[in-house]
């Protein structure tokens, strides 16, 4: 029997199992004609990197059955590892398993240790039959790379209405010390996330208009450079901006029925893993993103991000647009993709749904904005509780005012005459064309607490408001389903504990301005 003949009987039989399995060589043939074929193609395979390791998962085919035939029985599946490439047979390169327990290694996998960070590793999967005939075909071939990586996560109890119960740690977070605002003594405490890439990585500096670093601020006291110095936070004729840098990170969220779930990593693991907050219009990646210390302000129909001044309203999301990137070309208001950011690190150092409790209150008992740059003295982390003062300001991660005193309208994110849309990366635009249907109604009672909310690959998004203001997210929520809405989010002065890092307004139209609408810079890395 040659070649063609083979094939011929193969197409005829229509299965493409063996059409999967059969390479054109003539020893497959004369495999074939002595009595067998080799098994189909693996269902799956996959591979996880880890820290000088790999974990693969891998299912065998089914047995080959034809015309109510019986044609092949799967025995196991031998895995052969390699560098440099690809083993070619059951014989080339080290064995990892000979599995014959089809199924075996489906789900929980097997682990690879002792392999060589940064270096790409090839794996070969071969089925074989009862007979001992091999599927040597390359659809059964992956590649993965191991890498030293810090990983941590957090998952939601989406049943569990308490915020300071309903986030449990995963991942290397399992056991740390959540983080919080010691109110009593006035002092930060970091628990066990002190040394955290993403903390250690996030410093106040001077960012000029080209969008490269000045020079960095004194943590404690933004008022000098870091070489104690006089700086330029509150010099309106200084051509830049004060910034907070955060370092690039790698999210991966998701949900399933009972739990929400965000894993935050140093390096993209997977293709599952995206830093959309990192990424640009040309889909390159940044390895810092700046965010304003401070509200916007306007001077000379620009946005800046300085202390000492009155923060920017009463502007249509238009103007807001234009008075950031009258800085450059690498400045823009902020995004849906950076507010889940911080969103998500605050959910996950604290442990806890409830920002105002853990962090402060921040200012949403006041009757009107307070200037920027009140707390430029008082470190990365600074809040008071409800029961110290409701009128003064909250920072975060060197971000004054992150909730309360004005909302801070967000590109990316709109409500489309009742469904929520979403835009990862830019460009962006105030009409939603170009954006993503989510799917998700906003609902419950406008004005309201958030109960429900949806962990969206770009960030979680809160949709029902039918909570309180102690319970779930713990954060309000306004809409307006009979329109186009342009995202506000940490609320204002004067919305007491509906303020707080999950609040968000989608009941607002772009064109909307008010004296408690503001906004905030966003600036790119230069590209190399």
């Amino acid at each position: 029997m040659e070649v063609g003949e083979y094939y011929e009987i193969a197409k005829e039989s229509t299965s493409q199992a063996i059409l999967g399995a059969v390479q054109d060589t003539k020893e497959t043939v004369q495999n074939f004609h002595a009595g067998g074929v080799p098994p189909a193609n693996m269902k799956a395979i996959s591979a996880k990197v880890g820290d000088g390791k790999l974990k693969i998962t891998f299912t065998e085919p089914d047995d080959t059955v034809i015309d109510g035939q019986l044609i092949c029985t799967v025995k196991g599946c031998m895995v052969r590892i390699k560098a440099g490439s690809y083993p070619v047979d059951e014989k080339d390169g080290e064995l990892v398993v000979d599995n014959t327990e089809p199924g075996k290694y489906s789900s929980n996998g097997i682990e690879i240790n002792g392999l060589v960070n940064d270096t790409t590793y090839y794996l070969a999967f071969f089925p074989y039959s009862d007979q001992g005939l091999y599927n040597y075909n390359q659809a059964n071939r992956l590649e993965a790379t191991p890498k030293a990586y810090i990983l941590y996560g957090y998952k939601i109890n989406k049943n569990d209405s308490n915020p300071a119960t309903r986030i449990t740690y995963t991942e290397m977070a399992v056991g740390m010390t959540p983080a919080a605002m010691d109110f009593a003594s006035g002092k930060f405490n970091y628990g066990s996330w002190a040394g955290a890439w993403f903390i250690e990585g996030n410093k106040p500096y001077m960012v000029k208009n080209d969008g490269t670093v000045d020079y960095e601020l004194d943590a404690n006291d933004y008022t000098k450079k870091k070489d104690g110095t006089a700086s330029d936070v509150a010099n309106s004729s200084y051509g830049g901006n004060a910034m907070a840098s955060f370092p690039l990170m790698w999210f991966k969220r998701w949900e399933d029925s009972q739990y929400e779930y965000c894993n935050i990593c140093n390096i993209q693991l997977d293709e599952t893993y995206t830093a959309y907050a990192h990424t640009r219009q040309d889909g390159s990646i940044m390895d810092v993103k700046y965010l304003a210390m401070f509200e916007g302000s306007y001077i000379s129909s620009k946005m800046r991000s300085l202390s000492g001044q009155a923060p920017g309203v009463s502007q249509t999301a238009a103007t807001e647009i234009s008075y950031a990137t009258a800085n450059g070309a690498r400045w823009y208001t902020q995004s849906f993709s950076e507010w889940a950011m911080v969103g998500d690190l605050l959910r996950l150092i604290s442990r806890n749904d409830n920002a105002q409790v853990a962090f402060g209150y921040g200012r949403g008992g006041a009757n009107a904005a307070m200037n920027t740059g009140s707390l430029v003295a008082k470190g990365q982390f600074f809040g008071y509780s409800e029961a110290q003062s409701t009128v003064n300001a909250v920072k975060v991660f060197h971000i004054e005012n992150f909730w309360g005193n004005v909302w801070n309208r967000i590109a990316g994110l709109m409500n489309l005459s009742g469904k929520i849309y979403t835009k990862e990366v830019p460009p962006y635009n105030t009409t939603g064309s170009g954006y993503t249907n989510t799917g998700l109604t906003p609902a419950g009672t406008n004005g309201g607490y958030i109960n429900l909310t949806k962990m969206l690959a770009a960030g979680r998004v809160g949709y029902t408001a039918s909570g309180s203001a102690t319970t779930y997210a713990a954060d309000g929520f306004w809409f307006n389903n009979s329109q186009s809405n342009y995202a506000l989010v940490g609320g204002g002065w004067g919305f007491a504990a509906g303020c707080g890092a999950s609040c968000l307004s989608l009941g607002d139209a772009a064109s909307n301005a008010y004296t408690s609408f503001g906004a905030c810079l966003s600036c790119e890395q230069p590209a190399a």
